[in-house]
């Protein structure tokens, strides 16, 4: 069945509720909880909550949003967003209520529209008006002309920029009431709005210039002080012969935090001092760094470099970093003529996914190509994959990878993790692989982290991609015969980084090769036969990696897996891996 709507209103609002808990009143009886949304006096109550979310995205009336009325829309906005229908106001119902969310109404009212309005021509014209200060003017047009190359991708439609005139799509910036009769209200309240299709105002895209605009890469921190004033700090940087991916209070006693400016502090001798509380330059000057703060699904409590090629540290000054990109591709798809689609993994849901490399998921396409078809250039697959979230313990499940990164067990299937920082409870998920690795294809064939760096390396087909914490590094994606493996090898099944040797071992077929991380270059004398040196393992291994702190590696193969001993090289234990690994 398919999950996506198509435009049914006007006027798109993209509206992100931020809320915050107050403090607890000291009182005899525990009080109602009770939230605040920016802009507003009132302080309501989860019912309160409820009552308002429930009107303004799924059409009940305020007057009559009471008992079977609340109770039975309640079911409908829990069935939507795949809660369990109790019709009763929980706290997992509230959480999504409470969560940054575009403005449009999850169940269209079909009473006011006849028609699914969408454009007449496949040559699409845009123009943009105005940029916000938030970010160069390249940068900007670049963002949006991606954004709408999400969509040509899959359709034959074809969008031209044009830089005067009147286009069929004005993009803009603005602030408070700019012209056409649909306010904004300043920062963190509503962030940008679209009209569907048609003449005039119609497909027009406006964002608000209060907000923070940014392509999830933040604001950049300079050092103070020391003796490299107003330089950056370079990650990962050498100290002592350790590696640093942070500031770092060590070598003084005061607690103040540090870092090298240069990579080999313990030879250049250059550092300064990582701002606490204030930042310094970026689109930010002064402000005060806010923590946490969100960025790509992933909550701070520090600075950090991730989503940054050039190693600079940085913060947000807002809890919500607005990633004009998807906001952008997001919004498009609305002035396209899509509604709203109940796929959590889809452009189009109404809760944001923040990731930089974005993909369409099935529904978004099977929506788009339903009102515009598919290309006419290039071939499409018969079968798009599915998005659905599975459940690990109810479908046989055969992981496409695991590995120990960060010190957190990942367990990767297809676009999809799920991850735990102890074996002894069940893992979390699913998540978005792109979420933290963002340029990773839609299913990788092995993982493993790099013990001597610290780096995360990915592999899919005849191609290998090297991260630092979430950025990729330059020059990756490369072919894996790049690490000396045979150019007829189009993919492997398994790489592991053993923890007592720190070298890697790639598992292909029967065979295996042993990959000298310090040296850059394959061990002589292989590949060998897997058979031949660990008679207990199986050809065509599933997955293999390490826990670097219990002395043993796994094998993975079908529903079980095998844990050798690893000053032995003996098997010592073969288990169901649901049991013992999922805790199903």
């Amino acid at each position: 069945m398919m999950c996506f709507k198509f435009f049914s209103c006007r006027h798109i609002v993209l509206k992100v509720f931020l809320v915050q808990f107050l403090a607890s009143l000291q009182t005899f009886a525990a009080p109602s909880p009770i939230i605040k949304f920016p802009g507003d006096d009132a302080s309501y109550t989860d019912k309160e909550v409820a009552l308002h979310y429930l009107n303004k995205f799924y059409g009940c009336p305020k007057d009559r949003c009471n008992l079977m009325v609340l109770k039975d829309t309640l079911k409908k906005m829990q069935k939507f967003f795949a809660l369990p229908e109790t019709g009763e106001i929980d706290q997992k119902t509230v959480e999504i209520m409470k969560k940054p969310r575009c403005g449009v109404p999850d169940v269209a009212n079909y009473n006011f529209f006849h028609r699914k309005p969408k454009w007449g021509q496949k040559n699409v014209t845009y123009r943009i008006l105005g940029h916000t200060p938030d970010l160069d003017e390249e940068t900007i047009d670049d963002a949006f002309y991606r954004a709408f190359k999400v969509w040509s991708d899959v359709t034959p439609l074809k969008f031209t920029r044009i830089m005067d005139g009147e286009a069929d799509i004005m993009v803009n910036f603005g602030r408070n009431e700019h012209g056409d009769g649909y306010p904004f209200d300043g920062k963190d309240g509503l962030l940008a709005h679209a009209f569907a299709p048609g003449p005039g105002i119609g497909g027009d895209s406006h964002f608000d210039d209060d907000e923070l605009w940014t392509l999830g890469e933040g604001q950049v921190v300079k050092v103070k002080y020391g003796n490299a004033e107003g330089e950056f700090c370079k990650f990962p940087f050498l100290f002592m012969g350790k590696e640093y991916t942070s500031c770092t209070s060590q070598g003084r006693d005061d607690g103040f935090l540090w870092c090298s400016t240069t990579y080999n502090f313990d030879e250049d001798g250059k550092y300064g001092f990582c701002p606490h509380e204030r930042e310094f330059g970026g689109n930010s000057e002064g402000a005060p760094c806010v923590f946490p703060f969100k960025f790509l699904g992933n909550t701070y409590d520090s600075c950090t470099t991730s989503g940054r090629s050039d190693g600079k540290m940085w913060c947000g000054h807002a809890k919500y970093i607005l990633f004009l990109f998807l906001v952008a591709a997001h919004e498009f798809g609305h002035a396209l003529g899509l509604e709203h689609s109940d796929d959590p993994g889809a452009l189009m849901a109404p809760m944001y996914t923040f990731t930089k490399t974005l993909r369409l998921s099935d529904d978004d396409v099977k929506g788009i190509q339903d009102l515009y078809g598919v290309p006419t250039d290039k071939p499409l697959p018969t079968e798009l994959p599915t998005v659905t979230p599975m459940d690990v313990c109810n479908e046989n499940i055969i992981f496409d990878a695991v590995a120990q990164i960060r010190g957190e067990i990942h367990f990767f299937k297809d676009r999809f993790l799920f991850r735990t920082a102890d074996v002894r409870r069940k893992p979390t998920g699913p998540m978005l692989v792109a979420t933290f690795w963002s340029e990773l294809p839609e299913k990788i064939d092995a993982a493993y982290e790099n013990l001597l760096e610290g780096k995360t390396v990915f592999f899919a087909g005849d191609e290998m991609w090297v991260y630092s914490g979430s950025t990729l590094e330059r020059d990756y994606p490369k072919k894996i015969s790049s690490m000396g493996l045979p150019s007829d090898l189009h993919g492997i099944d398994a790489a592991y980084s053993f923890h007592k040797s720190k070298k890697t071992y790639i598992f292909a077929g029967s065979k295996f090769w042993r990959y000298n991380e310090a040296k850059k270059k394959m061990d002589p004398g292989f590949p060998k036969l897997i058979a031949d040196s660990w008679s207990a393992i199986p050809d065509d291994v599933d997955t293999a990696f390490s826990l670097n702190s219990d002395g043993h590696s796994y094998f993975f193969k079908d529903s079980h897996y095998l844990k050798m001993d690893d000053n032995t090289l003996k098997i010592v234990k073969v288990g169901e891996i649901k049991k013992d690994w999922l805790r199903c």
